[in-house]
C-alpha cells in the first residue's frame, strides 16, 4: 500500500468513525442532543427527540457505508451536506468551525470516491 492509498483509507475510516460515534450518542442519549435541534425543524408530529434519533440512525447507516466502502461518494456527499447545515446553524464559534472542517473533509471524500479497499471498488472491477 503506497502512502496515497493509505491516506485515503485513513480519511474514509476516520470520517466514518466520527459519524458512527455521534450516531451512537444520538440514538443512545437523544435528550443530550435536543438542544441542538433548531425550532423550525420541530413541526407537527415530530419532536426534537424523534429528530435526534432519526438523525442518529442516518449517521449510523451512512457511517457504516463509509467504513465498509459501500456507496462511498453518495454517503459522503449526504453526510457533508448535512454537516454543512449543522455548521451554518451553529455559526462562527469553536464547534461550528470544527464542524466546517469535518464537513470539508467529508466533501473531499465524496469527491475522491472509492479507494482500492472498498466494496465499491471491488464491485466496479469485477
Amino acid at each position: 500500500m503506497n502512502s496515497k492509498d493509505f491516506a485515503f483509507v485513513i480519511l474514509r475510516v476516520s470520517m466514518a468513525l466520527v459519524f458512527l460515534y455521534f450516531g451512537f450518542q444520538q440514538v443512545y442519549s437523544p435528550d443530550s442532543w435536543t438542544s441542538f435541534v433548531p425550532e423550525f425543524m420541530v413541526f407537527s408530529g415530530m419532536t426534537a427527540n424523534n429528530l435526534v434519533v432519526f438523525n442518529g440512525f442516518l449517521e449510523l447507516i451512512f457511517g457504516l457505508f463509509l467504513i465498509i466502502g459501500l456507496y462511498v461518494r453518495f454517503s459522503a456527499l449526504i453526510l457533508s451536506l448535512h454537516l454543512f447545515g449543522i455548521a451554518f446553524s451553529l455559526g462562527f464559534n469553536p464547534i461550528g468551525i470544527r464542524d466546517f472542517g469535518i464537513a470539508f473533509a467529508t466533501l473531499a471524500l465524496s469527491i475522491f470516491g472509492s479507494d482500492k479497499y472498498t466494496l465499491d471498488y471491488k464491485f466496479e472491477n469485477r
